[in-house]
């Protein structure tokens, strides 16, 4: 496949289709890592990049590991309307902080009505705006975000691997939180399985996830050779964890959640504890994982602990269960900037598009030698 300048390595499928895509809140990680996937697609093209601090200027400007991929493409305070509707899909992402993206897609959504566009639009959502069902949640755990009620309902949680054929039939899609998205693939099949008591997980997770702007917690001095948890029983992605699990109000599930700070950039590991109804052991476990998520192609076995080398840079979730009578723990490791986030979102993306979810995202990890 031939690479071209300003993002244009797209090679149709074979229906033709093209997706244009337009990606706001240009100069964080999550949009960077976006550009980056969008690079090997072979059916996305980037047209539109918006950001407010860095407008005019090139995306390399802001994200130099992109040199030579969008040269052609300027970053700018408003999306190029022309450019986006001029393919066969239009797709908005916004990766704009909680909060921000709310009003942006409000914007978005009532430009596009104006254009007559409002159907045709794609619009996934990388912010915890839209992600709770729950009033109450969503006031409580994302207070710098209006509910948006007259928007809410349209959003379909996007998490691929348990709600495939939601995120299909979906045109708004609240992607998950990259810690429940470790915590949620390691519980669901405890969950279905069935469990006693509750849940009890840790989150272990770099500083990259909490975002580009330089903050006390995530600043190197700060963070290096160090080890705290934060918002113990109070982290926002502890609703949306139960949520998923099918229990939005915890009224029959009870789940606590730690979020803990790891001395490294990129990565995830999250661990499940739980006591199942009846005695089993890590063979029928490992099992029934490998059902509960036969066809899923993202999520892969293994036998001892899941590595976050091995999934650093993919869209692989890595899942390993322990088990002692009906003492489990089951172990997942992802990558917090690409299946916790970007790559999930091109994954919804595929689906929705009717693409095989895979396109743009079957690489291996950035392991070093």
């Amino acid at each position: 496949m031939k690479r071209g300048k300003t993002g244009d390595n797209v090679t149709a499928l074979a229906s033709g289709k093209t997706i244009h895509v337009a990606i706001l809140g240009g100069s964080g990680y999550g949009a960077g890592e976006l550009l980056r996937l969008f690079t090997q697609h072979t059916a996305a093209r980037v047209v539109s990049v918006t950001t407010s601090s860095s407008a005019g200027e090139p995306v390399a400007t802001v994200h130099p590991h992109l040199r030579g991929f969008y040269d052609g493409l300027k970053l700018t305070e408003a999306i190029d309307w022309s450019a986006l509707l001029a393919g066969d899909e239009a797709a908005v992402i916004s990766a704009r902080p909680h909060g921000a993206s709310g009003h942006a897609i409000e914007t978005v959504l009532r430009d596009a009505e104006r254009r007559g566009a409002a159907e045709r639009l794609r619009l996934i959502d990388l912010s915890g705006d839209f992600r709770l069902t729950h009033a109450a949640q969503h006031a409580r755990h994302y207070p710098q975000s209006p509910l948006h009620a007259d928007r809410r309902h349209g959003f379909v949680y996007g998490q691929p691997e348990l709600f495939p054929e939601q995120v299909v039939a979906a045109r708004r899609i609240a992607n998950p939180g990259c810690l429940a998205t470790a915590s949620i693939l390691a519980a669901a099949p405890l969950v279905k399985l069935g469990i006693e008591g509750g849940l009890a997980i840790d989150a272990k997770t770099g500083s990259s996830g909490s975002g580009r702007q330089l903050k006390e917690t995530t600043h190197h001095p700060t963070r290096h050779s160090d080890f705290r948890a934060y918002r113990p029983l109070a982290h926002q992605h502890e609703p949306e964890i139960l949520q998923a699990l099918g229990d939005p109000g915890g009224q029959q599930l009870a789940v606590s959640f730690v979020a803990q700070s790891m001395d490294l950039v990129r990565g995830i590991f999250a661990t499940v504890h739980a006591t199942l109804r009846e005695p089993s052991d890590a063979k029928a476990l490992r099992r029934h994982f490998e059902s509960f998520y036969a066809g899923r192609p993202f999520v892969r076995f293994v036998d001892e602990s899941p590595t976050l080398q091995e999934v650093v840079g993919t869209n692989f979730a890595d899942l390993a269960v322990a088990c002692r009578g009906r003492q489990v723990i089951a172990l997942c490791a992802i990558d917090n900037l690409v299946k916790g986030m970007a790559g999930t979102a091109v994954q919804n993306l595929n689906l929705m598009c009717g693409l095989p979810e895979t396109t743009g995202l079957w690489t291996p990890s950035l392991r070093p030698l």
